[in-house]
C-alpha cells in the first residue's frame, strides 16, 4: 500500500515532463542566423533626381540569445544610370552596419519570429559621370521590423524599415523593404 503514492507521484512527474517539454536547440537558447537579402529603397533626397538606392542585394549575420538579437548587415543598392548628351551618369550606394532588436516567437508550423529592431551604420553614396567620380559617406539609422518563418534549419522572411540619414543635405525618410532567406543554427 505504501508503494501506491510513490507510483502516483512518479506517474505525475512523468506526465509533467512531457507536458512542459520545449523544442531542443543545438546551441541551447542561442540561435545563429546567416542569410542573404534583396529589396528596394526609396529616394532619400528631397531634391528629386535620380535615386542612388533603388534595388539592392546584401547579407546579414547575427546571434539571438533568449530573444535578444545582435548582428551585422551589408547592402549594395544599384542606384540608377542615365545617358545625357552621350555622357553616362550613374549612382549607387553601399551600406554596412550593426543591428539589434528583440524577437517575439509565435509557434506555428515552423517557428514565426517578429523582431522589432534598429540598425545603425555607414552609407556611402557614389556618383560618377563624365570621367568624374564623387563619394560621400553618411551615418544612417534604420528602425524597422523583421518577420521570419523558420523550418528545418532554414528561414525565410521580410523586413520593412524607415531609413534616416541625419548628415545628408536635403534628406527625407526613405523606406526599405527586403526579402530574406538563410540558415538558422
Amino acid at each position: 500500500m505504501k508503494s501506491a503514492p510513490i507510483l502516483v507521484a512518479a506517474a505525475a512527474a512523468g506526465v509533467l515532463t512531457f507536458i512542459t517539454t520545449r523544442p531542443a536547440h543545438a546551441l541551447g537558447p542561442v540561435d545563429l542566423e546567416i542569410g542573404a537579402k534583396a529589396g528596394v529603397a526609396t529616394n532619400p533626397s528631397t531634391g528629386g533626381g535620380d535615386n542612388p538606392m533603388g534595388f539592392g542585394v546584401g547579407g546579414r549575420a547575427g546571434i539571438s540569445v533568449l530573444g535578444f538579437y545582435g548582428g551585422g548587415q551589408i547592402m549594395y543598392y544599384f542606384g540608377s544610370s542615365q545617358t545625357v548628351d552621350s555622357v553616362s551618369y550613374s549612382s549607387h550606394t553601399l551600406m554596412y552596419g550593426v543591428e539589434g532588436g528583440y524577437g517575439f516567437s509565435v509557434p506555428v508550423v515552423g517557428l514565426l519570429t517578429i523582431r522589432p529592431q534598429v540598425g545603425i551604420g555607414n552609407a556611402t553614396f557614389t556618383e560618377s559621370g563624365g570621367g568624374v567620380s564623387d563619394s560621400k559617406s553618411n551615418l544612417y539609422v534604420e528602425p524597422g521590423v523583421t518577420v521570419l518563418l523558420s523550418f528545418f534549419g532554414w528561414y525565410v522572411g521580410a523586413d520593412a524599415n524607415l531609413l534616416v540619414f541625419p548628415g545628408l543635405d536635403n534628406s527625407q525618410i526613405a523606406v526599405t523593404i527586403h526579402g530574406q532567406v538563410g540558415l538558422k543554427f
